[in-house]
């Protein structure tokens, strides 16, 4: 996948928003509502269907590695919900789910991932744009079923699958929360709100830190991919990480002795480290060079803390007229340092030689090809090995 691509992927489940409106006019300051007259009939349908043509089926049908996860929500708990279990067919999953409905319990499947090809590229599509990790809920609920009034700690789109439900959304600005749960934080109050009612197609985006809760107008599920934009802080944090690449006193230990802060015995040595080091970060920080490495740098490592794709068979002997193409969770960064080229893709790092950087910034960039093609001033045995390399690692494909 290149960016180009990723770009449409999320344009086409925008529409007929456009993907510029989402961003310049949505991302992080309000809620969006794609339903009813707002929805793009073609979008709408290929939204419904982003799980397969039945929802219900496709996720009774995984059992085995979602029974046993489950966690549920509820407005007013009268009852202990379920204890997730192991079960032994769909039909099993049905049986487990139906007992967290009998007492009013919304079931919600976590970290839902290879359930569908489309949903897998949507949420790779996210992670390219974004820059961060996308996860992805599903919410199960029976009619009347009601969430307590909440924010969540990341950005959220919402696909309607199945049934419909009624939103509540804050209309105060979002509050941008920190991933974890503040010091002292409390429950949000609603307070003013406007109502959607969703059906199948239909799409939301809330903005992290945007108090809402929602009610199943009758059997429900809904899917919720969750990301965050980088943030002001991470990238301070990247700034920090790659100045450690650079600088071993920020790979030191703090204070005198490896205690220091347990004993509270320092003779300021904490002090003068922290300030040092806050002044030479704040003098590299007027590089654009440095802030922009230091950014590339953290994409990489992002990128290979991704789940890593499944690896491939070769079919048939690599030839210079065979046809390769990207897996379609494919994405990868290439990094030259003055040593070495770091190529990486989820869940794998290739470090290889300096002379085939027009080889790896061709595959990285092109979405399919001819073996032949790959430019550089190598033999047609290398264009091939480093093929076969990647075919193994699962960022390639034979077309």
């Amino acid at each position: 996948m290149i960016l180009q691509e990723a770009q449409e992927i999320l344009a086409r489940t925008l529409a007929p928003l456009t993907y510029d409106e989402f961003f310049d006019d949505y991302v992080s300051r309000k809620p969006l509502a794609l339903t009813g007259a707002d929805a793009s009939e073609r979008a709408k349908s290929l939204r419904a269907n982003i799980l397969g043509a039945d929802p219900k089926k496709i996720i009774l049908n995984d059992f085995e590695r979602y029974a046993s996860t489950l966690t549920c929500h509820i407005r007013n708990a009268t009852a202990r919900p379920p204890i997730p279990r192991v079960v032994e067919s769909p039909e099993g999953f049905a049986d487990l789910i139906a007992e967290y409905h009998a007492l009013d319990y919304t079931i919600r499947i976590p970290e839902v991932q290879n359930m569908s090809p489309e949903l897998d590229r949507f949420t790779r599509a996210l992670e390219f744009i974004f820059g961060n990790p996308a996860g992805t809920v599903i919410f199960w609920s029976e009619a009347e079923a009601e969430a307590p009034v909440h924010h969540d700690e990341i950005d959220v789109i919402v696909i309607q699958l199945v049934g419909t439900k009624k939103w509540f959304i804050s209309n105060n600005a979002p509050t941008l929360p920190n991933k974890w749960k503040s010091l002292g934080e409390t429950d949000p109050e609603l307070g003013s709100y406007r109502t959607y009612d969703v059906t199948p197609g239909d799409l939301l985006y809330v903005p992290r830190g945007t108090p809402h809760t929602v009610k199943s107008t009758s059997e429900s599920i809904h899917l919720a991919i969750g990301f965050v934009p980088v943030t002001v802080r991470e990238a301070v944090s990247a700034a920090l990480d790659y100045l450690s690449e650079l600088d071993r006193p920020l790979r030191a230990n703090l204070g005198n002795r490896a205690d220091s802060l347990a004993t509270g015995k320092d003779d300021g040595t904490v002090l003068r480290q922290i300030w040092a080091a806050v002044e030479q970060l704040q003098q590299r920080c007027k590089s654009p060079e440095f802030i922009r490495d230091a950014l590339i740098h953290r994409h990489a490592r992002m990128i290979l803390d991704l789940p890593k794709p499944l690896k491939n068979e070769i079919k048939t002997a690599l030839t210079t007229d065979s046809r390769i193409k990207h897996n379609p969770l494919s994405i990868a960064r290439l990094s030259v340092t003055p040593e070495i080229l770091d190529f990486r893709h989820p869940g794998e790092q290739l470090l290889v030689h300096l002379s085939v950087e027009d080889c790896l910034r061709f595959i990285k960039d092109t979405a399919e090809f001819r073996v032949g093609d790959i430019p550089g001033d190598v033999g047609d045995d290398i264009r091939i090995a480093l093929v076969q390399r990647l075919l193994r690692s699962g960022f390639l494909e034979q077309a």
